[in-house]
């Protein structure tokens, strides 16, 4: 017995490390994702940018997401992981560096978007290993904490962001840069040979079958739906606290956090799945988000505004917890798994990158109760998508 109980804690220690050391990898590409938001001024006024050159920028990691993630996942998994994660953690680290030493405006753009070739293979191959490497009973919780990559990533970009000031806005930069070294390391050292159709739990799913695709299309655009949510009211928050009279430094340092009131969300997602709680029942919380959206858009205190944007932040990353950790449940062999992760990775790039634009064209032309009205709607068709995918999920597809 005591032998036995040596080789399961050795595994739960091994899943705890492969768990940190894939999210540490994640958080990695979220600070890469937010790295210029908190230096706009000072990189606009170097390369001349307008505000709307300035936001393709930050959008560049997304447009490679949106153009390129279905087929990157599907090349992805037929080489070994953690091979493909350090990958995209170097290429992430030489984009980032090249855009540090960057002279002009066409070099900055290029390795923007070649930085945003690594963040895919990240975003991408994270979720895979997980699977691969995670038992069934942890698997869920794992995919609910890599959910929260992105808004923590960001909150550390933009906390790096204040020394702006100080160091100016190359040295600012770098220390976004630097935290990938570590799972770079990491992830060629001790994630290799891991495969799909490999490990604790990868070994479970069925070769043969490439699983319905209905289900996780439906699930897909769901994800895409209720994570545009998220990006597109910390993107507005900005603007109203300038619409509302705030000063700038109170609405930056408001925005900075409420972006990581997702984090809860996610973790308590992670805690009662393993509790027994269904993706199906958390996903009951994307029904508070339009009642945020009305504290946040129609009153007038900003405490009030900030308790109710918080709020909708929770309630997304609880959502998208449960969204991400429903897709092994869905895709049952390999290549199902990574056409699904290639479709949901899409998708969410595609939804974060047109959210921000098409709110605020409303909120310009109609005012601030359209943004209310499309957070009903969309948080609505978003959870009307997610329960059709998972009561479809055995359907063919």
């Amino acid at each position: 017995m005591s032998t036995q109980a040596a080789r399961v804690e050795r595994r739960v220690l091994s899943e705890r490390g492969t768990i940190a050391l894939v999210y540490a990898a994640g958080v990695s590409a979220g600070m890469a994702l937010g790295r210029f938001i908190p230096l706009s001024s000072a990189v606009r006024g170097d390369f001349g940018l307008s505000l709307a050159e300035f936001g393709w920028l930050v959008s560049g990691i997304t447009v490679v997401g949106a153009a390129l993630a279905l087929p990157a996942g599907l090349w992805i998994a037929r080489g070994d992981l953690g091979r493909v994660l350090g990958a995209g953690l170097a290429v992430m680290l030489l984009g980032g560096i090249l855009e540090i030493v960057s002279p002009s405006v066409l070099l900055l753009y290029t390795a923007r978007m070649l930085e945003g070739c690594g963040y895919l293979l990240v975003v991408i191959t994270g979720p895979l290993v997980l699977a691969a490497r995670c038992a069934p009973s942890t698997e869920r919780g794992a995919l609910a904490l890599w959910s929260t990559f992105i808004p923590v990533g960001m909150a550390l970009a933009s906390a790096a962001g204040t020394l702006n000031g100080v160091l100016g806005w190359r040295l600012t930069a770098v220390l976004t840069v630097v935290p990938a070294v570590a799972p770079l390391i990491g992830a060629l050292t001790r994630l290799a040979s891991t495969g799909t159709g490999t490990g604790t739990n990868g070994a479970n799913r069925r070769p043969a079958e490439s699983g319905g695709l209905r289900p996780v299309l439906w699930l897909s655009v769901s994800f895409s739906l209720i994570a545009l949510l998220g990006v597109t009211a910390i993107a507005l928050l900005p603007d109203l606290a300038d619409h509302r009279g705030v000063p700038a430094a109170v609405g930056s340092a408001t925005t900075a956090a409420v972006s990581l009131a997702s984090v809860p969300g996610g973790l308590a997602a992670g805690v009662l799945m393993h509790r027994g709680f269904t993706p199906r029942r958390l996903a009951v919380a994307a029904l508070a988000m339009p009642c945020a959206a009305v504290v946040i858009y129609q009153v007038s205190p900003w405490a009030a505004i900030a308790a109710g944007a918080a709020a909708l932040m929770a309630a997304n990353g609880l959502v998208l917890a449960a969204l991400y950790a429903s897709m092994p449940t869905l895709a049952h062999s390999p290549y199902a798994l990574r056409r699904g992760y290639g479709l949901l990775n899409q998708a969410g790039c595609l939804g974060s990158l047109f959210g921000p634009p098409v709110f605020a064209f409303a909120v310009t032309h109609i005012g601030w109760a359209a943004a209310t009205v499309l957070v009903t709607l969309i948080s609505m068709v978003g959870l009307a998508l997610f329960w059709t995918a998972t009561r479809t999920a055995a359907a063919p597809g």
